[in-house]
């Protein structure tokens, strides 16, 4: 298969972007890039270090500035870049936004598993950590071209076929 666009993988934290996201750029012989590598880069610091010396709207548009770099191959997007609408609406005239649907049952039990802290901005108004997913499945639609629904019970390389045959097919 041949890429013709960037691929971007957006989806709740814990829905496996990054690791899918490299199966698929591996798949398709092309260059992955990962949100934290992209800020670490554009910023000289991890998320976790710029969040916690900046604040919460320091981090936003740092974050934010992450995402006008051009990209080529397949990009693993933080779960937030979702509420950033014209940073949204630029990736998704560039790029295909791949979206990775993971029901919240399987999101906790990664999360669970994981056990590291990742750096989560809470919109004003949620409060806890099932709030945010509810109001980001609204979201991610919004900017999708390919919706893949991910399940613990299928092998992973069951879900790059997935993938790989939904960016074929449209």
């Amino acid at each position: 298969m041949s890429l013709q666009k960037t691929i971007v993988f957006q989806g709740m934290c814990y829905s496996g972007k990054s690791t899918l996201g490299k199966m698929t750029a591996d798949a398709l012989g092309v260059p992955f890039l990962d949100s934290r590598d992209l800020f670490f880069k554009v910023h000289g610091t991890s998320e976790i270090e710029y969040l916690s010396q900046h604040g919460r709207e320091k981090f936003i548009e740092a974050e934010k500035k992450s995402l006008y770099h051009d990209f080529n191959g397949v990009f693993s997007c933080g779960g937030s870049a979702v509420y950033y609408e014209d940073e949204m609406k630029m990736l998704n005239d560039k790029y295909d936004i791949v979206w990775l649907d993971v029901d919240f049952n399987n999101i906790i039990n990664r999360r669970n598993k994981e056990a590291k802290e990742r750096p989560i901005v809470y919109p004003e108004g949620i409060n806890s950590f099932e709030e945010l997913y509810n109001q980001r499945i609204e979201l991610y639609p919004k900017y999708t071209k390919h919706k893949i629904t991910v399940s613990d019970n299928e092998p992973i390389s069951c879900t790059v076929q997935k993938i790989l045959c939904s960016l074929i097919n449209n």
